[in-house]
C-alpha cells in the first residue's frame, strides 16, 4: 500500500526522505495514528538500547542537545524539555507524552539521532521497526480488550 506507515518510517530511517515525504502527504487519519504509534514504539526501543532508568540526567541532556544540533534545522522545531520528557517517558520515569505535532517532530529527531549514534545496520533498523510494530499492536489489543 502506498500510504503504509511502516514503509514510510522505514524509508525515513533509511534516509529516503523524498519517498517518506511523499508517503506522509498521502496519509489518512488512520495512517497518521499508526505512524505515530510506530514512531513512539521505535523511539521506546532505541532509547532503551542506549539509556537506563535511574541513570544520571547529564547523558540524556547531552544527547538531546546533540540530536537537536544535527536534525533541528531551525533550532526551534524541537523543544529541549519536550525531547528530554520523551526520553524519560520511554524509560518509564515520566508519564507518556501525547501524540501532538511537536511530539512527533521531537520523536523523529531523537530516533534519527539514536540510530545514527548507534550506527545501526539495515537489519538492526528492521529489528527495531519489528519491535515497534509488535509494541503498537500489543498496545492496541490491550486498549481494545
Amino acid at each position: 500500500m502506498v500510504t503504509d506507515p511502516h514503509a514510510a518510517l522505514r524509508g525515513l530511517l533509511a534516509g529516503r526522505l523524498r519517498g517518506h515525504e511523499r508517503r506522509l502527504r498521502r496519509f489518512t487519519e488512520a495512517d497518521w495514528r499508526r505512524y505515530a504509534d510506530l514512531l513512539a514504539g521505535a523511539l521506546l526501543v532505541a532509547v532503551r538500547r542506549r539509556f537506563v532508568a535511574g541513570q544520571d540526567r547529564a547523558p540524556v541532556i547531552r544527547f538531546v542537545a546533540s540530536a537537536r544540533e544535527r536534525y533541528d534545522v531551525t533550532g526551534r522545531d524541537v523543544e529541549p524539555a519536550l525531547a528530554e520528557a520523551l526520553v524519560w517517558a520511554a524509560l518509564g520515569e515520566r508519564p507518556p507524552v501525547p501524540d501532538d505535532a511537536p511530539a512527533i517532530v521531537a520523536r523523529t529527531v531523537l530516533l534519527l539521532g539514536l540510530l545514527e549514534d548507534e550506527g545501526c545496520t539495515d537489519q538492526e533498523r528492521d529489528d527495531i521497526l519489528a519491535a515497534a510494530a509488535h509494541a503498537a499492536d500489543h498496545a492496541g489489543q490491550q486498549a481494545g480488550g
